[in-house]
C-alpha cells in the first residue's frame, strides 16, 4: 500500500486546520457585527450542522427551541439561520415586516434550473416583483382565464378515465396516471394543446424535483462554487436545464411563428389564450415597466408547471427530500 511522505501529510493537515480556523474565525466576527439571538454551541467549520443530521430535524430544532427560546441562531456552516418557532413573532415577522423580510435565498439547484432570480417566486422585492405580481393577478391568474381552462380539465380528465376503463383487468399504476393528467392539465394551460415534447418533459419535471429536492454542499458552503463540480451536482443541474431550456425555446419559438402569421385583429388577447400568448402579448405591446424576454418569459412558464404538479401531487415532497 502506499504511503505518503511526511512533509505532505503535514501539509494536508496544516492545510485543513487553516480551513478550520479561517472559517471558525469568520463566523465570531459575523456575530459581533450583529446582534444576534441565543443559540447552541457552534463547531469549527461545520457549525450547528450536527445537531440536525443525526435526527428528524423538526424535533431537533423543537428541543433546542425550548432550550434557547422561541427566536434563536443556528450555524450551518457558512449560513446563518434565524429558527422562530413561536406563532405570534412569526406572524411579526410575515405581516409587520413583510417588506423587509421578503427575498429569499436563492439556492444553487434554482439558480441553475430556474434561470435565477428571473421568476416571480425568488425574485427580489421591489418594483420587478410587483409588476411580476399584477401580471400575474390581472392576465395569467385571473378568475375568468381560470375558469377558461375548464375545457382542458374536463378532456384530459376524460382521457384519464377512458385510459383506466381500458385498463380493466389489468395492473394499472394510478399514482403514475394521475400525476401525468395534472402534469397535462398545466402544460396545456400555458402552451394551449398536446404537443410532441409533453412525455419528455414531464421525464425532466421529476429530474428536477429529484435534483431540486434538498440542499447539497455548494448551498452551505456559498463562497465555495467549485464544490457543485467536486459532487457533481452542478453538472447534472446544467443537464437537465439545458434540455429544459431548449423545449421551451422551441415551444416559445413556435408560438411567436404562429403570432406573426394571424392579422393584428385576430392576434387581440382574448380570454381563450394561453400562457405563453398572453407573456409575448406583453412582450410586443411593451405596457411594463420592464422588458418582456424570453428569459423571463420561460421561468414563469416553467413555475407555472413545477408549482401546479406540487400542489396537486403533495407526494413528490416526500420524494424530494429522500
Amino acid at each position: 500500500m502506499p504511503s505518503f511522505p511526511l512533509y505532505s501529510r503535514l501539509f494536508f493537515f496544516f492545510f485543513f486546520l487553516f480551513i478550520i480556523v479561517f472559517y471558525w474565525k469568520r463566523s465570531k466576527a459575523k456575530g459581533q457585527r450583529y446582534k444576534l439571538p441565543p443559540g447552541p454551541w457552534k463547531l469549527p467549520f461545520i457549525g450547528n450542522l450536527h445537531q440536525l443530521v443525526f435526527s428528524l430535524p423538526h424535533r431537533s430544532l423543537r428541543d433546542l427551541a425550548m432550550k434557547y427560546g422561541p427566536i434563536m441562531q443556528l450555524q450551518l456552516c457558512e449560513v446563518m439561520a434565524i429558527i422562530i418557532s413561536s406563532p405570534k413573532v412569526v406572524e411579526e415577522v410575515l405581516k409587520t415586516h413583510d417588506a423587509a423580510l421578503a427575498n429569499r435565498p436563492i439556492v444553487l439547484a434554482i439558480e441553475v434550473m430556474c434561470y435565477g432570480n428571473s421568476g416571480i417566486v425568488f425574485a427580489p422585492y421591489g418594483d420587478y416583483w410587483r409588476q411580476m405580481r399584477k401580471i400575474c393577478i390581472s392576465k395569467l391568474l385571473s378568475a375568468k382565464r381560470v375558469q377558461s381552462f375548464s375545457r382542458i380539465r374536463e378532456e384530459v380528465v376524460n382521457n384519464l378515465v377512458e385510459s383506466i376503463s381500458l385498463s380493466e383487468g389489468v395492473p394499472i399504476n394510478l399514482s403514475e396516471k394521475i400525476f401525468f393528467s395534472t402534469y397535462c392539465t398545466a402544460f396545456r394551460a400555458a402552451i394551449g394543446k398536446k404537443c410532441k415534447y409533453e412525455k419528455e418533459f414531464v421525464s425532466l419535471i421529476k429530474e428536477m424535483f429529484t435534483l431540486g429536492g434538498a440542499f447539497d454542499l455548494p448551498d452551505f458552503f456559498p463562497s465555495l462554487k467549485f464544490l457543485g463540480f467536486l459532487t457533481g451536482i452542478k453538472p447534472a443541474l446544467l443537464k437537465t436545464h439545458r434540455k429544459t431550456d431548449k423545449i421551451l425555446n422551441d415551444i416559445i419559438n413556435d408560438h411567436k411563428k404562429k403570432r406573426s402569421a394571424v392579422s393584428a385583429k385576430k392576434s387581440k388577447e382574448s380570454d381563450n389564450d394561453n400562457m405563453i400568448d398572453v407573456l409575448l402579448k406583453l412582450q410586443e405591446t411593451g405596457e411594463l415597466g420592464f422588458n418582456v424576454t424570453s428569459n423571463y418569459i420561460k421561468p414563469v412558464t416553467l413555475r407555472s408547471f413545477l408549482w401546479e404538479v406540487r400542489l396537486q401531487q403533495p407526494q413528490l415532497n416526500g420524494q424530494c427530500q429522500n
